[in-house]
Formats: structure tokens, sequence, C-alpha cells
């Protein structure tokens, strides 16, 4: 049978652009060193990096939770060991006080236990880093407590803040006022208050500034051992989350690596291949300039 010059030409040039695009893809994905430049190109595989890259975002969000998280409870931990100070000195100054007392006593007692109060509602209505309240619940816009002249006033809720920092763990950032100064209706603003009045009393008898600081020991002391177990769940969030990182930094390196395996390129062979490539192409453009006699084959592309 014979082949026509048409079919001749046809036949020569169809390889020569195989060879061509065989060779451009190399070049491609030498240049990306990605094995996978479209999904065709390993239909399995390249459904498996997406599936991998989408886990692999996710995870990455968890990280940036925890970190606002971190930050978060950080500042709250600080927070809360200066307030445990505060009142472990205000109960100092209360032993103090318990005995018997001149009028000029009973007034520096007085002015101390003022301002360790007014000390007390500035670090509950402390903001963290980005200007929010981390006593005020989800109204963490608004500042927790007011001064009153029985105490301070909670404007805040009871409810608390939760990040996503893992697949299945939801961690709580803050800590609700209310449950921190005034947790079981023991409100250590009103102890501070009513132990000053009665100091600022000149009528009081000793009897009853006695009972007053009694009382108010009592009262921060049970808010001291409040704080203290908040404190303490601020502590176990943090080292959880110390626990978190190091197991989402293990699950990124098993998806990088897996993806890496799917994905990248063997460097070495893709070149081997290029030369390859390059050597049958060049064979293949010279037996066509013989066979069909052409002169003007580079322009026939």
């Amino acid at each position: 049978m014979r082949i026509s010059t048409i079919t001749l030409y046809q036949s020569g040039i169809s390889k020569i652009n195989s060879l061509q695009a065989e060779q451009s893809r190399l070049q491609q994905q030498i240049a990306s060193e990605k094995r996978i430049l479209t999904p065709s190109d390993d239909p399995l595989a390249a459904s498996r990096v997406l599936e991998l890259s989408h886990a692999q975002s996710i995870n990455s969000m968890y990280l940036s939770n925890r970190k606002i998280a971190n930050t978060s409870l950080t500042g709250l931990d600080i927070s809360l060991g200066s307030i445990t100070e505060l009142l472990q000195t205000a109960q100092v100054t209360l032993v103090g006080a318990a005995g018997t007392l001149t009028a000029d006593q009973k007034n520096t007692y007085a002015i101390q236990l003022t301002a360790q109060l007014e000390t007390l509602i500035g670090l509950a209505n402390t903001q963290d880093s980005a200007g929010n309240y981390m006593y005020a619940g989800y109204q963490n816009r608004t500042k927790p407590f007011t001064a009153t002249a029985t105490g301070a006033t909670y404007n805040g809720d009871s409810n608390q803040q939760l990040l996503q920092v893992d697949g299945q763990r939801q961690l709580a950032v803050n800590a609700p006022g209310d449950s921190v100064f005034q947790a079981g209706g023991n409100d250590v603003f009103s102890a501070f208050s009513d132990v000053i009045t009665i100091l600022n009393n000149p009528a009081a008898t000793s009897a009853a500034v006695q009972a007053g600081v009694a009382t108010a020991i009592s009262s921060i002391k049970t808010a001291t051992n409040t704080v203290a177990a908040v404190w303490s769940s601020v502590g176990t969030r943090l080292n959880e989350l110390d626990a978190l990182n190091d197991v989402g930094s293990s699950r990124e390196l098993q998806y990088a690596q897996t993806i890496s395996e799917l994905q990248d390129l063997d460097y070495a062979q893709a070149l081997s291949d290029l030369t390859q490539k390059q050597t049958v192409l060049e064979a293949a453009q010279k037996s066509f300039v013989r066979i069909t006699g052409l002169s003007l084959f580079d322009f026939i592309r």
C-alpha cells in the first residue's frame, strides 16, 4: 500500500509535536519542582493532595487560634497573679486592724484598704493588648466593674469566650468577673467597702470594728481561694495549649511530608528524562528532514 506524501508529513509532524509537548511538560515540571501540574497528570494523587492541603489549612487555623488563646490566657495568668498578691496584702492589712485601735489608726487602715479596693477594681477592669476587657464575659468591650458606694457593680455577663483550638477541643480564654470576684454570693468588693465603712465610722465600737474586720478577712480569704482556683485553671489551659501545639506541629510535618511524596518532582529523574526527550526530538527532526527532503523544516512547527 502506497503512503501519500501528505500522510507522511502529518505523521512526522504529529510525532514531533508530541515530543515537543512532552519536553515542554518536563520543563514546566522542573521549573515548578512539581510532578503534578494539573489534576489530569495523576487524578488520584491530585485528589489526595487537595484533601491534605485542606486539612493542612485547618491545622494552620487551629495554630492561629492557639496563639490567640495563649496570648489571652497569658495575660489572664499575669492579672490573676496580681489580684492574688493584692488580696493577700489586704489580709495582712486586716490582721493589723484586728486589735484595739485609736481613731488615727482606724483612719490609716481605712485609707490603706480604700487604696487596695481601688486597685482591685482597676485589676478587675484589666484589658488585653487588643483592648478587650478580660473579666466581662462576652461583653468584652464593656468595662465590667463600676465603683459604687457599697463596692462595685458588674456590667458584664457570665459567658465564657471559647476558641476552637483543635478538632475536638474548644478552650475558654477568659474568666467572667462575676465568677472571680462575686462567686457564690461572696462579693469581695462589698467586703472591702463594708469594713472601710466601719473603720470610717467614729461611733463604731471596738467590738463592732473587730467583728467587721473578722468578716472582711473571712470574705477576702474565700475570694483568694476562688481566684486561686481560676488561676490554676488558666495554668492548666496554658499547659494544654503547649501539648496541642506539639501535636499540631507533628501533624503539620506529617501533612507536608505526605504532600511532598505525592506531588514533588524527582528532580534528577526529570533532568534525565528531559535530556532523553531532547535527544529523541533531535533525532526525529533529522529523520523527518531526510525522509521528506524538506529544506524549510524549521518553519513547520
